[in-house]
């Protein structure tokens, strides 16, 4: 009886490594026919891929995470205590009620983030789902101390996450678990669990802007003077001189800032500052209101109305300036793009929807990465949400609720920061025993609307909190307006200077303010798992 040889198209095809040795057997084997006759010459076999190193694994997603199933090339491998051990090669598959999550290569430490197509580890809907199922099946339903999924009963069957719609995945949980877990309450349990931070503020550098009373003083008197000859135009405002603007710095960085790199930037209600690195001014633009924005504002059945800026933005050369009525803020409301380095208004403005818009614009934070734009109203009973328009159209692309309305907080400056939005809020809740009124500092989630309050303050009455702003090394940069006065000086036209005889009014006459530094001393767990997977 003849030994039955394998012909070339067959040892043309992979084998399995465990079937080598039955193969090179059969192979000598063919060396010729058993009479004797000389047989055909076998093909070479190209040597065996040697089996991929045994890889640890540990899931370390939530912080903990326990429950899920996971496979290596289809076969479910044990996991205890959310480690395993897996051969390099293999592609692992990890599922929570039979529903699959992601399909991945093996690596040492895997979080959620690592179970999204494309790995960010900010807050995204994409997130949200995943954590929607992850929540709902959570056997105590409490977060706070992990994530362990329970047995199910009659788990899903060839079902994948990501072909999901929110809807069928809310009626994918109700039939496993008998509840289901909103996207965004899922997004908001992820911002409790892996958002705090700590911020702490450097006492020893304090930047203090102190005015030269007199000097303003003259300058609010040209100003009133110019306004008494044309209400309707601001060009009073431009008659400043460098030396002159130089000694004015409170009033003329009170609004807002924003970095230009690491130049800093800065906005009052009527211009916009460029400085050097300690807040030297090398470009003023006193007057940087657009005019046709202020023609119409001055243009008002009611008599002429003042335009003013609040706290601004920046991104790839342009500075984006948010512009209200300030006589009537429930008016038509702007954002006006400028260029960066010369402080010019370029033509371009974007009227804000007035529904979503109306009591003005005091802030105008830019999202580069996401390339979107937020805006909030003011402080009435529109501020419940957050204004998400897209960068590129200025379309409103939608409205997230806010976890805590900023009605009644005075949000005054905002900006995003790793993909966060930190806000200052000029509250005026009273501190107990005491005459100081109390200022906060939020982040906010822009994808789920979630508001921490990182840390607050306490400042005297009438102090006002400003614009924020992060400079590229992580500083976060607060202005603080300090409280009114009314000095009595002897060259003045005005005999009762900085009080309600003025037409004028506001925080932009204080005679000083201070620009405060604050250091992240305690990271988000969201980054620290960022980092472990990465």
């Amino acid at each position: 009886m003849k030994t039955r040889c394998f012909d070339r198209q067959a040892t043309s095809r992979p084998v399995a490594a465990s079937l080598l040795a039955s193969l090179v057997l059969s192979l000598a084997a063919c060396g010729g026919d058993g009479d004797g006759s000389p047989g055909t010459t076998p093909p070479t076999t190209p040597p065996a891929t040697p089996p991929a190193a045994s890889m640890d694994v540990t899931l370390a997603g939530w912080p903990g995470l326990a429950g899920l199933t996971v496979k290596a090339d289809g076969k479910e491998i044990a996991v205890a205590n959310g480690a395993f051990s897996v051969a390099g090669g293999a592609t692992l598959t990890l599922e929570a009620g039979g529903v699959e999550l992601a399909s991945l290569s093996p690596r040492h430490t895997i979080t959620v983030f690592d179970l999204l197509s494309s790995r960010d580890c900010q807050s995204s809907p994409e997130l949200g789902r995943l954590l929607s199922l992850l929540l709902a099946l959570d056997s105590d339903q409490d977060s706070s101390n992990g994530i362990t999924l329970a047995p199910i009963a009659q788990p899903a069957s060839g079902v994948k996450l990501a072909a999901l719609s929110e809807q069928e995945l809310l009626a994918l949980e109700t039939r496993l678990v008998g509840r289901s877990v909103s996207i965004t309450d899922a997004l908001r349990a992820a911002n409790a669990a892996l958002d705090q931070e700590t911020w702490t503020e450097s006492l020893a550098t304090r930047t203090s802007f102190v005015n030269d009373m007199k000097v303003l003083q003259n300058y609010l008197d040209r100003v009133l003077a110019e306004l008494a000859m044309d209400a309707r135009a601001l060009t009073g405002f431009s008659y400043l001189t460098d030396e002159q603007a130089a000694r004015i710095p409170a009033t003329l960085k009170s609004q807002g800032m924003a970095f230009d790199g690491d130049t800093p930037v800065f906005s009052w209600r009527y211009g916009l500052q460029r400085t050097s690195a300690v807040y030297q001014p090398t470009l003023n633009r006193p007057l940087a209101l657009p005019a046709d924005i202020q023609s119409e504002y001055g243009a008002s059945a009611d008599g002429p109305h003042m335009g003013h800026i609040g706290d601004i933005d920046i991104l790839d050369g342009k500075l984006y300036a948010p512009i209200e009525d300030e006589d009537d803020s429930s008016q038509q409301s702007y954002i006006a793009v400028f260029d960066a380095k010369t402080l010019q208004y370029t033509g371009e403005k974007h009227a804000l929807p007035l529904a979503e818009h109306a009591d003005g614009v005091p802030w105008v934070a830019v999202d580069g990465p996401r390339k979107q734009l937020y805006t909030v109203t003011w402080s009435t009973s529109a501020a419940d949400k957050l204004n998400v328009f897209d960068l590129a159209t200025f379309k409103l692309v939608r409205s997230v609720p806010l976890q805590t309305s900023f009605n009644g907080k005075r949000v005054q400056g905002a900006k995003v920061y790793h993909g966060m939005l930190y806000a200052s809020s000029d509250t005026k809740d009273g501190v107990a025993g005491t005459d100081l009124k109390r200022k906060r500092i939020y982040k906010v989630d822009p994808v789920s609307g979630a508001v921490i309050e990182l840390m607050h303050y306490d400042e005297p009455n009438r102090t006002e909190a400003e614009g924020l702003a992060f400079s590229p090394d992580g500083t976060m940069h607060l202005t603080v307006i300090a409280p009114y006065t009314t000095p009595i000086y002897g060259q003045t036209t005005n005999p009762r200077p900085f009080d309600e005889s003025y037409s004028i009014d506001g925080d932009d006459w204080n005679p000083s303010a201070t620009l405060r530094h604050f250091k992240r001393t305690g990271g988000p767990l969201r980054e620290k798992l960022c980092a472990l997977g990465a």
